[in-house]
């Protein structure tokens, strides 16, 4: 004799029935799961934006500052210049404060880290699908532009430590003189790439729409310690300008 099932709530309807509470169960739990995976990975890439936001503004400020300080930069080196030429052996002044980290110098120029460290690790990441492709393209434009900018800046860094030794002797060999002569040239160069450069960086940001206010730049301009020496010795300073210049793709 064959036994059937009587499909009630111990037949297959009950256990179709337990199934189906299973399932829904298991969906849910792994429903609720991808909702906190996606809710961690939103977390993540909105403080990895924040993070890249905050240096982005950190850079525009160190431009604007640069195109700001430049003049300045450039009267400096010319009065050190003027001296060499003038075979002047009389030492330099050196501005600032020997016991301050920052040290002190015969030519005062903005101390800047240029960082794109978050734009490497946002890089490294997927976030930068949540951007635009149209601010993406600007922002890695930019980036690449403030690498060189740090590069031109470490240079003339670099020239500022060598000048330094002019505050305790002025050479009086011809070929010590015209070396640090090209060694001024240099970093003449270099300021005024800076100052171009910032002009092109400012157009960047522009162009993805994440400028800082007219209000907020100001605000950390008028602390730069360069700028302030500029004007305490009446030295000349720029202005903020764009670069108006063609983007080569």
């Amino acid at each position: 004799m064959r036994m059937r099932w009587s499909g009630g709530p111990d037949g297959w309807g009950g256990f179709a029935t337990e199934i189906a509470v299973v399932v829904i169960g298991v969906g849910i739990a792994l429903g609720a799961q991808q909702l906190v995976e996606m809710s961690n990975d939103r977390s993540r890439a909105d403080r990895a934006i924040a993070a890249l936001r905050t240096e982005v503004e950190d850079i525009e400020f160190t431009a604007s500052e640069i195109q700001i300080a430049a003049p300045c930069i450039q009267a400096q080196l010319d009065r050190i210049s003027r001296q060499l030429v003038a075979n002047d052996r009389t030492p330099l002044e050196r501005y600032g404060n020997r016991e301050l980290s920052g040290g002190s110098f015969v030519v005062r120029t903005p101390a800047r880290v240029w960082s794109t460290d978050n734009w490497q690790s946002v890089n490294a990441s997927d976030v930068l699908r949540r951007i635009e492709p149209e601010r993406n393209r600007h922002l890695a434009q930019f980036y690449s532009q403030a690498v060189n900018q740090r590069e031109s800046n470490d240079r003339i860094r670099s020239g500022v430590h060598q000048l330094n030794a002019l505050s305790i002797l002025v050479p009086q060999d011809e070929a010590q003189r015209f070396r640090l002569l090209t060694l001024i040239e240099q970093m003449r160069g270099e300021v005024s790439l800076m100052d171009q450069r910032a002009g092109q960086l400012r157009d960047r940001l522009a162009a993805a729409r994440i400028l800082l206010s007219d209000r907020e730049l100001a605000k950390l301009l008028s602390e730069s310690g360069t700028l302030k020496f500029c004007r305490e010795k009446a030295l000349p300073l720029g202005k903020l300008r764009p670069a108006n210049a063609a983007y080569a793709d």
